[in-house]
């Protein structure tokens, strides 16, 4: 394509972390400078374990937005900020997702592939971006855009999976070699050629300013591609992160607020709350079903309960009945009353009218 970037680019992200916190500091064209900042390995872990970002979806939806912005005023800069105001939201989101849905606006503005975001291109997906580089028609540059689409999608699935398959080799519970977690990661990297493949990169320290309009100097490094943010953020989590497995969804996250969580806040598909709302009533409702006089004392409190609701059962009688039941399950969990005749007063006294 006769736009292609030539020329050497600069670090895709400076990154520095304190007080618990990781920067990372992007420069795009279409802006001076964009600035990120979270908890210590939340960007990592959230791209790696979260499904929330259909970004096919999203990036179609972008490619549309195009071409009416494009049609109203065919004028990078207008285009740009209709883009960026309407998908703000996904984009301070996740910096991973955001370095994905920035390229791709980038793209759609000056049809350029950026080898700092993909670096790492098999099968057809290389063959695609191929074509970007040699093309010259800037009709067949537009259809590209958006035929393009699944193929961004794979080398950011591709990364997603990469980050998750090293996360869990790392962090894998029950592990026998006796390995702190940063002491495997630096074994895998140097032993294994999977890690060596992947994992490829080298980090430059520069002086710089925590914030442009102070004086304040820090040190930050450079991160050249992606693979350098993903590394980058992989050993700050392992250094001075703290990472633990949600109870409920069994999937990593880093706690916020509270650091004894044992739950995530993440909605998992087919739920409508977060693990750290449900996870609680879950493993609770796990525990009653587990245990058989826990099972028919709860069906059975259900059950007074209706018929107390629903007129049957005086309230006095129903609280008296749930005192005395309430102690017989403590015996029977105390193995002070036998199963059987906690089972069989449960029956006699919550199935009669």
């Amino acid at each position: 394509m006769g736009n292609h970037r030539e020329k050497k680019l600069g670090p895709l992200a400076f990154g520095y972390t304190e007080n618990g916190i990781t920067h990372m500091k992007m420069q795009w064209k279409l802006l001076l400078q964009v600035d990120y900042s979270n908890v210590i390995g939340m960007n990592l872990v959230n791209f790696a374990f979260t499904n929330e970002v259909a970004l096919a979806e999203v990036m179609t939806q972008m490619y549309a937005l195009y071409l009416e912005a494009k049609r109203h005023k065919d004028e990078n800069a207008f285009i740009a900020m209709v883009l960026i105001e309407q998908y703000m939201p996904l984009l301070e989101q996740n910096y991973y997702v955001s370095v994905y849905l920035m390229w791709y606006i980038e793209f759609l503005l000056h049809g350029e592939v950026d080898p700092r975001v993909f670096t790492k291109i098999v099968g057809i997906d290389k063959d695609l971006f191929q074509i970007l580089k040699v093309q010259d028609d800037p009709e067949a540059v537009e259809i590209l855009k958006y035929k393009l689409i699944p193929s961004i999608c794979r080398c950011y699935e591709a990364k997603k999976g990469l980050v998750e398959v090293t996360l869990k080799a790392v962090w894998e519970e029950h592990q026998t070699d006796g390995l702190e977690p940063l002491e495997r990661y630096y074994k895998y990297e140097q032993e294994e050629p999977f890690f060596r493949k992947h994992w490829n990169s080298a980090f430059t320290v520069k002086l710089g300013k925590r914030d442009e309009k102070t004086g304040d100097v820090i040190q930050l490094t450079e991160l050249a591609t992606i693979d350098d943010m993903l590394r980058y953020d992989m050993l700050q989590l392992l250094t001075k992160g703290n990472y633990k497995i949600c109870k409920n969804c069994g999937m990593p996250f880093i706690p916020v607020g509270r650091v004894d969580s044992l739950y995530c806040n993440r909605i998992m598909p087919g739920w409508t709350k977060p693990c750290n709302k449900i996870g609680a009533n879950l493993a609770a409702k796990k525990k009653v079903n587990s245990n058989p006089a826990l099972k028919i004392y709860r069906q059975a409190y259900q059950r007074m309960n209706k018929r107390m609701e629903q007129g049957y059962l005086e309230r006095e009688a129903y609280d008296s009945w749930v005192t005395e039941a309430a102690e017989k399950r403590d015996q029977c969990l105390a193995g002070e009353l036998s199963y059987k005749k906690f089972a069989d007063w449960i029956d006699a006294t919550s199935r009669r009218r």
